[in-house]
């Protein structure tokens, strides 16, 4: 049993209007300006990646052009070598067919 009651109703009721505007006015706000920090932060981020991503993908696509036209020269070559490797051994074949049918003469 208690000797005094007390309504403790309206400071409360205080405590909850201070506790709410406190929220509204202080913390509120600068959760908000923290969102907008972390959204533009972020944004940033997708925008500098994006464009490393980008950049990366012109200089590999630059690259492989670039081998694909070093091996196109490259097969020309070896075909070329080749193209006169066999020209040269029929003119070689050729040169000694003729030598063995008529003699070899000088």
């Amino acid at each position: 049993m208690a000797l005094i009651n007390t309504d403790w109703t309206e400071e409360l009721e205080q405590v909850n209007k201070v506790a709410k505007k406190i929220i509204n006015d202080d913390i509120s706000p600068l959760i908000d300006r923290k969102i907008d920090l972390i959204n533009t932060c972020a944004d940033e981020l997708v925008s500098n990646s994006a464009y490393q991503v980008e950049t990366l993908a012109d200089k590999l696509l630059k690259e492989i052009d670039i081998q694909r036209q070093q091996l196109v020269t490259d097969l020309i070559k070896v075909g070329l070598i080749f193209l006169l490797a066999f020209t040269l051994s029929g003119a070689s074949l050729m040169w000694l067919y003729f030598q063995l049918e008529h003699g070899f003469s000088s």
